[in-house]
């Protein structure tokens, strides 16, 4: 779809600044300091750039509600070391309370921050699924335990990994004992796929739209698990949906996933039953300069 772009003549101050952040290439100016042209506006993706860039708000966008852009104040910046505190308070949590009940309007605010995520080309091709029902979410743990007990079964077969990548066969095989070892959890009565979290966000996308849909669903649930945190919830991800969910009809019906579109990320949230007092240090980057 092509937007309608207007420059404003009479408050446009004529630095061109439009011109040197439009990717596509929408924007000309043949002269400095003078008044660029729009000459391509169907290559335009809306990135909001062009908006966002301009001193003078001389430029309007058709894909840009006016009231929604609002100036950046040196109030919305955060201070390094402080976000690097916060960003290591983060935990995986696999014990909510019980009886705190997650308000509908706290998990939108999750959901918005997601929006202002990267995405591979701004294709914004994202689609969340919320559950908090938990007869919802009992079955879905009960599918994904069949899902386990049938990768258990294939993997220890006779021969069943030696027409794999032996890399591959490798991972599946150290894998099989934890897969084993889950089942035998949930059989036992305990919730090891979703840990009794009232809430689980499930991120799924059409793969034609983007050249990095994984990449993209990874970003916008990791911006929501860190909004959760600032919200006083925790979160975990959970990767028994993406891995295998994909290839059960039976819960791809369940969720209503269209046909061309797959699960890329899932994660839990709730109010941690427990609360983490100390930071622990993680393994030094494997970094090269070159």
């Amino acid at each position: 779809m092509t937007p309608k772009i207007y420059i404003n003549y009479e408050i446009c101050d004529k630095e061109g600044l439009c011109v040197r952040v439009c990717v596509e290439d929408i924007f000309e100016q043949e002269e400095q300091k003078t008044v660029p042209v729009i000459v391509h506006p169907e290559a335009c993706f809306f990135c909001g750039q062009c908006v966002a860039i301009c001193p003078a708000d001389a430029i309007t966008h058709s894909g840009f509600e006016i009231s929604n852009t609002i100036p950046i104040t040196p109030e919305m910046k955060i201070e390094s070391d402080r976000l690097m505190g916060f960003l290591r308070t983060r935990r995986s949590i696999r014990e909510y309370h019980p009886k705190r009940h997650v308000r509908r309007e706290t998990i939108e605010k999750l959901l918005e921050s997601a929006r202002y995520a990267p995405t591979g080309s701004n294709a914004q091709s994202l689609e969340h699924i919320v559950i908090t029902d938990r007869e919802m979410m009992d079955k879905l743990a009960a599918l994904s335990a069949d899902l386990f007990r049938e990768k258990v079964a294939l993997y220890e077969e006779k021969d069943a990994l030696s027409n794999l990548d032996p890399r591959l066969a490798r991972r599946i095989e150290a894998d099989i004992p934890f897969y084993r070892s889950v089942v035998l959890e949930y059989e036992a009565g305990k919730d090891p796929f979703f840990y009794q979290a009232p809430v689980l966000i499930i991120t799924h996308a059409d793969l034609t739209i983007t050249s990095c849909p994984t990449e993209d669903a990874t970003l916008a649930s990791y911006q929501m698990m860190l909004m959760a945190q600032s919200l006083g919830l925790g979160t975990c991800y959970v990767g028994n949906l993406y891995e295998f969910g994909n290839e059960s009809q039976a819960l791809r019906e369940m969720l209503e996933i269209p046909p061309e579109n797959n699960i890329l990320m899932s994660f839990v949230l709730g109010y941690p039953a427990v609360r983490f007092k100390k930071l622990v240090d993680r393994h030094e980057a494997k970094v090269r300069w070159l």
